[in-house]
């Protein structure tokens, strides 16, 4: 044998026994791993606790005992539906809302941040509609009219030509309005010195003779308002009668102002010219007619101003309900003004 056959067979032996050498030491290996996990006890889940705690305390700072309370899954996030509208002329009022990050975390923290948002959204909707610039009101029949109004003063001429219908008309109108505050006195005439009403709101002046009656209101059947009112207007309506009534009641809170009455007073006008003796330029009254137009004055003004405000709901409705003639064309451009009705009852006097 030669030298080199000699080496290659003596590296074959070293190859083979190096390869059993490293088969023996991995499947050692092997079972001791075995060994060792089936003989170590399985360790239970670590459990990393709530999230969230909440203490008896009530407030962030520590309390006297704590409450786990485990946080609640997100809910799957769906979008929002979009409104779409198709209307060119179509506009959207929205009300105008606090700073984001003022409103939520608040002067105080971020609780009492939310709850001023909720606040504020709350009273900036909630106001919106009850206090608009117009009030709108289911209408009621009354002998004949629709009349718009939740609050209703009205007035019944109580002279004697009327009496007889007083009863009647008192519980027409009951029926849809059982708190209205019914008024009555003596008559229905409208007299005015130049500018002003006499025993109107702003008059201050000499008044002129004028046929004067007690009324004859059942303050048991006012409501507490309505009994207050009395108060401050009796004397006044009693010498002023209906103009007085309706001037003074332009600035009470009424949505409606009903009158019932013949209209044969009429409107009287007087100047000063002779101060201290006014004297009559105009009647329309069916009983002493002077005149033929009407001679302008502010209070004529202030009126057609004053029912103009109801129709964007800042100011009473004027309903004229006659049993005779028509009311007088000054008292008719009023009800106009103020979307009211004038409506002839003379049906009533056939006691249907």
């Amino acid at each position: 044998m030669d030298h080199l056959s000699f080496i290659r067979e003596r590296r074959q032996a070293l190859s083979w026994g190096g390869l059993l050498a490293s088969l023996l030491f991995h499947a050692a290996l092997i079972v001791a791993a075995c060994w060792v996990v089936f003989r170590s006890p399985s360790s239970p889940p670590r459990d990393d606790g709530p999230s969230v705690f909440v203490t008896a305390a009530g407030s962030t700072a520590g309390g006297s005992a704590e409450h786990a309370v485990k946080a609640r899954p997100k809910a799957n996030f769906q979008p929002r539906q979009r409104l779409a509208v198709h209307n060119a002329n179509a506009s959207v009022s929205l009300p105008s809302l606090p700073p984001v990050g003022g409103a939520l975390t608040g002067p105080t923290g971020g609780a009492k941040g939310l709850g001023s948002l909720n606040h504020g959204l709350g009273k900036g909707m909630g106001f919106g509609g009850a206090n608009g610039p117009a009030r709108h009101f289911v209408g009621k029949p009354v002998m004949g009219a629709t009349i718009r109004a939740q609050h209703v003063a009205v007035y019944l001429d109580c002279s004697g030509s009327m009496k007889p219908y007083l009863e009647r008309v008192t519980a027409e109108i009951r029926k849809q309005y059982a708190d209205a505050d019914v008024f009555l006195f003596d008559g229905a005439r409208i007299v005015a010195v130049e500018d002003h009403i006499v025993f109107g709101r702003t008059f201050r002046g000499e008044a002129p003779r004028l046929t004067e009656a007690p009324s004859q209101t059942v303050e048991s059947a006012l409501t507490p308002a309505g009994r207050q009112l009395l108060a401050r207007l009796r004397l006044s309506c009693e010498k002023g009668s209906l103009g007085a009534w309706i001037d003074r009641l332009l600035a009470e809170k009424y949505d409606a102002l009903v009158v019932f009455s013949d209209f044969q007073d009429g409107i009287r006008v007087y100047d000063e010219k002779r101060k201290g003796h006014p004297s009559l330029v105009y009647s329309d009254s069916s009983y002493h007619p002077v005149g033929r137009t009407l001679p302008p004055g502010r209070w004529q003004e202030q009126w057609l101003q004053a029912f103009q405000q109801a129709q964007r709901g800042q100011g009473p409705r004027l309903y004229l309900f006659s049993i005779q003639g028509e009311p007088q064309g000054f008292l008719q451009r009023c009800v106009e003004a103020s979307g009211g009705a004038s409506i002839n009852v003379r049906w009533l006097r056939s006691g249907r």
